[in-house]
């Protein structure tokens, strides 16, 4: 009995040995299994490897995303062809791909992403693009991505770094000097903020637009539209002018792009500063637009005569193209820019008839929703001064921009500016056609695509037709 005993007992223990190779054999093979599925992305010191295109892909665009919430470049993905990654002090990721610029023009590069994740400075990006010149970048890690490391509510000191960094750089840029630390403080929680909206509408942007860090990025949006200055019209209330009358175009089928720029009818971007007087902009630059038509010369006109001896509008506090029709015609016309320069503040009027160079004699009203109508206006007369909404113009950098309606909607219309053209962009691709209107705006060359703004057309986006107007010169 005790013998049968210690037999059992001897059995159960070379049966729990037993189960336990095995387990340790099952479990050295699920390791070896992961192991070996790590392995196909990891690279030994010094060489190179294939690298998966779906993960290159994933990782370019996240390295583009950042760069636009940045500074740039702009770049889109079109196609991935190939990638490889190599471990030399830190991790080179080369990426072939066709990729498409802030110009909408696409090109044959290779990406070289170079991490250093231990080093403040983050990613180095090198564009390498057939016949383009070499470009260089760099991003860090940003808010959201640490704020996912810590937790939704946690901000750890890295990652106020980063934020720190992008600020210091926006300072240095647009040369921002703030009275005192506490102020300093109080933009750095604007600018923080302003780089989530940023981030939304680079996520919600249904055209090709890219929006970024810009000269209003440490405003709010209060501030921001005191830098617009457009009244609202008071719905109903007839507006004075003149009903247009649109000629067909005589070809037919209208051409498929037409920009006012190339035929010598627009004149340099200006800007108006920090006054709210883009009215007085948008009904110059119409006027110009349409003495350059008429008399085959391009003169700038001035924006500062408006402002002074306007009545019916408010200066750098916001007025209307409509008041600003009839100001010209009370006046007794525009003296030239040379002649009147721009201040960016009310100062007490001067005009000089003798030097009134051209004469309004009216303005028409281009029908609503109807851009077709305004093709066909833009192209027999010449430039048109528009109202639009600004929302998504804060943090324009360029392409096609076509927001949500929920978030520029038609019926707030808060800036004054001139269409020139229009045209359209193509992403076979993606099977994307984006039609376009060209928008002249007045916040300086460094601002947008050279200081123009392309909004989608079709769909009356951000209300571009709900107050398209025209003078009538003399």
């Amino acid at each position: 009995m005790k013998l049968f005993g210690t037999a059992t007992v001897a059995l159960f223990a070379l049966l729990a040995i037993g189960n336990a190779v095995a387990a340790d054999e099952h479990k050295e093979d699920e390791e070896g299994a992961s192991r070996n599925k790590r392995q196909q992305n990891e690279v030994p010191v010094g060489d190179r490897k294939p690298y998966s295109e779906k993960q290159a892909e994933a990782q370019l665009q996240r390295t583009l995303d950042k760069l636009t919430a940045g500074e740039g470049p702009h770049y889109k993905i079109v196609k991935v062809y190939s990638a490889t990654r190599q471990v030399i002090s830190g991790t080179l990721t080369r990426i072939d791909a066709d990729l498409i610029d802030g110009n909408e023009e696409q090109h044959r590069c290779i990406v070289e992403i170079w991490a250093q994740p231990w080093l403040d400075r983050g990613h180095e990006i090198t564009f390498k693009c057939r016949n383009q010149p070499i470009v260089l970048a760099r991003h860090s890690r940003s808010v959201e991505w640490a704020e996912k490391k810590t937790g939704h509510k946690k901000h750890n000191h890295h990652s106020l770094d980063k934020v720190e960094h992008l600020f210091h750089k926006f300072q240095i840029k647009f040369e921002r000097r703030y009275v005192n630390s506490v102020e300093r403080q109080m933009r750095l929680r604007i600018f923080r903020q302003n780089l989530r909206i940023i981030e939304q509408l680079n996520a919600n942007e249904m055209g090709s637009a890219k929006y970024g860090i810009t000269e209003f990025a440490d405003m709010t949006s209060t501030e921001y539209k005191e830098r617009t200055g457009l009244w609202q019209r008071t719905e109903g209330q007839p507006t004075g002018g003149q009903k247009a009358v649109v000629p067909s175009y005589p070809g037919g089928e209208l051409p498929k792009e037409f920009d006012w720029r190339q035929k010598g009818a627009v004149s340099s971007v200006k800007n108006q500063g920090s006054c709210g007087s883009c009215w007085a902009f948008s009904t110059i630059g119409n006027i110009e637009g349409l003495n350059a038509v008429k008399t085959g010369q391009l003169k700038e006109f001035s924006e500062q005569e408006l402002l002074d001896c306007d009545t019916k509008d408010s200066a750098c506090n916001g007025g209307l193209p409509d008041n600003a029709y009839k100001a010209i015609q009370e006046i007794g016309g525009l003296e030239y820019e040379s002649e009147y320069p721009y201040k960016a503040r009310k100062e007490q009027c001067h005009f000089n008839k003798t030097l009134a160079h051209v004469q309004v004699t009216g303005f028409v009203d281009l029908p609503k929703n109807n851009e077709t109508a305004m093709q066909e206006w833009l192209i027999a007369n010449g430039p048109i001064s528009i109202g639009i909404n600004a929302n998504a113009m804060q943090f324009y950098r360029g392409g096609v921009s076509h927001p949500w309606k929920i978030l520029c909607e038609k019926s707030n219309l808060d800036h004054g500016v001139l269409i020139v053209g229009y045209g359209v962009s193509d992403y076979p691709n993606f099977h994307k056609t984006l039609p376009y209107w060209i928008v002249k705006n007045s916040w300086g060359p460094r601002w947008g695509e050279q200081g123009y703004y392309r909004v989608y057309r079709g769909d009356n986006t951000c209300g571009v037709s709900e107050m398209a107007s025209s003078a009538i010169l003399a």
